[in-house]
């Protein structure tokens, strides 16, 4: 039985009367955070500097903050560029003793940003920012993925007649003595070397081992080898990026982005920490603002979780790890496993 429902005009009235208040509530709630965060822009102006930690190839916190200082040039920036096993401890170390450091933190090192995140140090982006960015690129309900960067393999076209087209061709005799490889700089690395213990065999660290490959601390000490002639080709924590600031400089790099691959992504936050609070606010939303991942993604080095952003890769054609697969434990674990292995 259905039953008909008849607006009369009062009934009507009413509803029109809360569609409207609801309109209004939103309005004024907008209005509000719209006003608070034209204060913290202006406190951020007199704050004057900021200072970014940055674990990504070094031309894309070059390219942020050259963007940067052209929406805020009222406000100085600087870069210090480090590995996210660098920077990790170097900030843990500003904090527990309060010294001047970093206002925001740019890393790969997804487990680093849950942990502050839950002891609530992570300070938010401005409320646009966080309507804009897509529920996929938010974990843990605070912490916002910025970035995702396909792991490639960096070869010396001097060196190199036939480019290797997977992780397992570095297995191969005349890259013996020839190739690098990275240690455990970071979580996405331990999670790149068990994926290549998954998808290349179980015993892929042993062959790797095999290889008497050169170790280098992360991406850019190891293409800088591949550059210079120091190793013919190198993989393992290598992206884009860093091949294309060498090709740049006219260096005999090439690299490509292997099949079947894997991508790392980055985290960005403002950290509550920070003697610039307001500032690493607004470089951090700026960083996630179009203009922001503009600059980062342009270039076609890594994609942006922002749909719609020139010159982007495609961020669904990327595939990522799992962050919460990798806790302390299985960590710990499998750095005793690795140095096993290579030490």
């Amino acid at each position: 039985m259905t039953i008909a429902i008849h607006k009369t005009p009062w009934l009507r009235c009413l509803t029109a009367l809360a569609a409207s208040l609801a309109i209004a509530g939103t309005v004024s709630a907008q209005t509000a955070a719209d006003k608070e965060w034209a204060a913290t822009v202006a406190a951020a102006k007199k704050e004057g500097r900021v200072m970014l930690y940055n674990s990504a190839a070094q031309p894309i916190g070059e390219r942020i903050a050259a963007a940067f200082r052209k929406a805020y040039p009222e406000i100085n920036i600087e870069v210090f560029r480090a590995t996210s096993g660098q920077i990790v401890p170097k900030l843990e170390q500003e904090r527990k003793t309060g010294a001047e450091g970093g206002d925001v933190i740019i890393n790969s090192d997804i487990p680093y940003f849950k942990s502050r995140h839950a002891e609530g140090v992570l300070l938010p982006p401005s409320p646009e920012a966080v309507r804009r960015w897509p529920k996929r690129f938010v974990l843990y309900g605070g912490v916002y993925i910025a970035a995702v960067e396909p792991l490639v393999i960096i070869y010396n076209k001097n060196l190199v007649k036939t480019p290797p087209k997977s992780f397992a061709d570095l297995l191969a005799p005349e890259y013996r003595g020839r190739t690098g490889t990275s240690t455990l700089a970071a979580t996405s690395v331990v999670a790149f070397y068990d994926w290549a213990e998954r998808t290349h065999g179980k015993d892929y660290l042993t062959q790797l081992r095999a290889q008497n490959p050169k170790m280098y601390n992360g991406g850019t000490p190891m293409s800088q080898a591949v550059a210079s002639g120091e190793v013919a080709a190198a993989g393992i924590a290598a992206v884009p990026a860093n091949a294309k600031a060498l090709i740049g400089l006219g260096a005999p790099v090439d690299y490509v982005v292997p099949n079947p691959g894997i991508g790392i992504f980055y985290g960005i936050s403002a950290l509550a920490w920070s003697k610039r609070p307001n500032a690493a606010r607004v470089l951090a939303d700026f960083a996630m603002s179009p203009a922001g991942q503009a600059a980062w993604h342009g270039v076609g080095e890594s994609a942006s979780p922002l749909p719609g952003i020139p010159g982007s890769l495609d961020v669904s054609a990327i595939s990522l790890w799992d962050p919460e697969a990798f806790p302390a434990d299985v960590v710990n674990a499998y750095t005793t496993r690795f140095n096993s292995i290579f030490k």
